[in-house]
């Protein structure tokens, strides 16, 4: 009984001895040029995206790695840069694509490697990550406003935007002048929920805005739509120096009829004297390259000023330039098709049957 109990544990031995080996050649393959020694390679990494670039920021505890192999499009483009004395703890940011070797626009596979520069190298540590350019700043849309209000006596411009275009979109820039000073205005898309009240503004030197986009939160550049000029119309003829025809009385004058206020209580009306012509002349006190013209009349009675005419003054003579007639209707608008530039503008009202002035406002516009 005990020679038999003695031949079972020498074949289980046996059987023992011949599955290790077998269990061995699986790996004598690999070792049969030696063992294989990695280095520590990246512990995290990120892709931040950027416009024909982007920012690899990455944690390396390995203090034997001294650089960096990164691989892109496929393994076909590749840099290696070296890794900066830092602690552990410490991340490192490593900036790829320039204006001189831009990455084009795509989602990229990103393969990094580490090394001690002495063949020893980790294994790959792979990351997603996009670059963006002209493709994604082609589906850009302006943020829309809504309304702007000009005051002209305070030199403020008051905005009022719309909703956001996009979940990418951050905010605008403005740029204005105030006096010979350029200013540039960052707003955010929390920001412009309300209204935007521009101070001292320089009108002449123009307003324009363009909006702001990310195309991911961890984005290192902003793209920008084309700048957008604010369409800001001013009347030029308000409170300026005004000359007469005539009048009917001094609460009648014509500085009421460049005032801003629109009331019978505030019009010029004319002598009343029949067989007259009448005119009411605005000093602009410059010269501005005019873009329309107003009339607000007074519809009393019969006394309508159908026919009228807008002239501007060139070399001491005054050139007819809105010849009207048969105009029954309370306000009149014009905008000139070609260049208009005068210092003085004046309403001529030649002499027919009821021919009498009265006219509550005279606007004369400049669009900057």
């Amino acid at each position: 009984m005990k020679q038999k109990r003695n031949i079972f544990l020498v074949l289980l031995f046996v059987t023992m001895v011949i599955g290790c080996s077998k269990m061995n050649d699986k790996h004598d393959f690999y070792l049969q040029d030696g063992e294989i020694i990695y280095l520590g390679r990246v512990d995290s990494a990120r892709i931040l995206p950027g416009e024909n670039r982007f920012l690899l920021r990455y944690w390396i505890t390995d203090l034997r790695a001294t650089q960096l192999k990164i691989f892109w499009n496929q393994m076909t483009d590749s840099l290696i840069v070296p890794i900066p004395t830092h602690q552990p703890a410490d991340s490192i940011d490593v900036l790829i694509g320039d204006a001189t070797s831009s990455i084009p626009e795509g989602n990229y596979t990103f393969q990094i490697v580490s090394s001690d520069g002495d063949g020893l190298e980790s294994i790959i540590f792979e990351r997603l990550g996009n670059v963006y350019g002209e493709n994604f700043r082609m589906t850009l849309v302006d943020r829309f406003m809504r309304n702007l209000d000009y005051d002209s006596d305070n030199n403020e411009i008051a905005i009022n935007w719309g909703a956001p275009s996009s979940s990418r979109e951050i905010g605008v820039e403005i740029t204005y002048y105030s006096e010979d000073k350029e200013n540039i205005l960052h707003l955010t898309s929390e920001q412009l929920a309300l209204q935007t009240v521009l101070e001292n503004v320089n009108v002449e030197e123009g307003v324009s805005y363009r909006t702001m986009f990310l195309p991911e939160p961890t984005a290192i550049d902003t793209f920008y739509t084309a700048p957008v000029q604010l369409e800001i119309i001013q009347n030029v003829a308000l409170n300026k120096p005004v000359r007469t025809s005539s009048v009917l009385s001094a609460a009648y004058g014509g500085s009421n009829a460049v005032d801003g206020i629109a009331t019978a209580a505030s019009r010029w009306i004319s002598s009343n004297a029949s067989g007259l012509e009448h005119w009411i002349e605005v000093d602009l006190e410059k010269e501005y390259s005019l873009h329309s013209f107003m009339l607000h009349k007074h519809l009393y009675n019969e006394f309508l000023i159908p026919n009228f005419t807008f002239q501007i003054q060139k070399d001491g003579e005054w050139i007819d330039l809105v010849v009207v007639e048969d105009y029954v209707g309370e306000i009149y608008e014009a905008v000139f098709s070609e260049e208009v530039v005068t210092d003085k503008v004046r309403i001529f009202i030649p002499v027919y049957q009821n021919n009498m002035a009265r006219v509550y406002e005279l606007g004369v516009y400049v669009k900057y």
